[in-house]
């Protein structure tokens, strides 16, 4: 179809495309269109310009581009993104941290209706004290204006059993998130075949940061 045909007759793919690329996209465009129209409405904002650039090779300019037509999507049509309702979802959106070689630390970053804003790595690394400070989940929590969070971390040693470490750096967020009006909903230990949820497993529902 020709860059005068009619809009309405194409698929979503090839609207992304012609965001990317104009009238007459190349076969590279159609091929990362194809891809983005997979990611669902909800995930989009948990992408962000940044998941554009660094997980599907977007340029800065195009990513902002495809940004905003899907920020004026949001905005003209209800917005689909559930709740992150229990531990499960949370890892669904933690996946990838699976085949990770590396331990890396993520904040799910929710809004008020506990709905995913985005998704940002804050560390890489073993969890610890010294490496994981408050000021690296909260420091883009606030700049988001997310109003709660759940992190998320890998083991690649296949034990998703909660370290020593994990437990001190747990109990140091859940009270700076406490202070700041940030509440820590949850932290996931993903392993390849298994996860572990402090919420779960301590009945964070019924408790209270220390």
């Amino acid at each position: 179809m020709d860059a005068n045909g009619d809009v309405g007759a194409l698929s979503e793919a090839d609207l992304i495309a012609r965001v990317l690329g104009g009238g007459k996209p190349t076969a590279v465009e159609r091929e990362v269109g194809h891809r983005l129209s997979r990611v669902p409405a909800w995930q989009r904002r948990a992408l962000g310009h940044a998941g554009l650039v660094r997980e599907h090779g977007l340029s800065p300019e195009r990513a902002a581009r495809l940004e905003a037509v899907w920020e004026l999507a949001e905005r003209w049509q209800p917005d689909e993104r559930p709740a992150i309702a229990s531990p499960r979802d949370a890892v669904l959106l933690l996946e990838r941290l699976r085949a990770r070689r590396a331990e890396e630390v993520v904040a799910i970053l929710l809004d008020a209706r506990q709905r995913p804003i985005a998704i940002e790595s804050v560390a890489v690394g073993s969890v610890n004290a010294s490496r994981l400070q408050p000021r690296d989940v909260f420091g883009t929590a606030l700049r988001y204006g997310a109003v709660s969070v759940i992190l998320g971390h890998n083991h690649p040693s296949g034990d998703p059993s909660p370290s020593r470490a994990d437990r001190l750096v747990t109990a140091q967020l859940r009270a700076a998130g406490e202070m700041l009006g940030v509440s820590v909903l949850d932290h996931v230990i993903i392993a390849r075949r298994a996860h572990f949820s402090f919420r779960d497993a301590e009945n964070w529902d019924g408790d209270v940061a220390a």
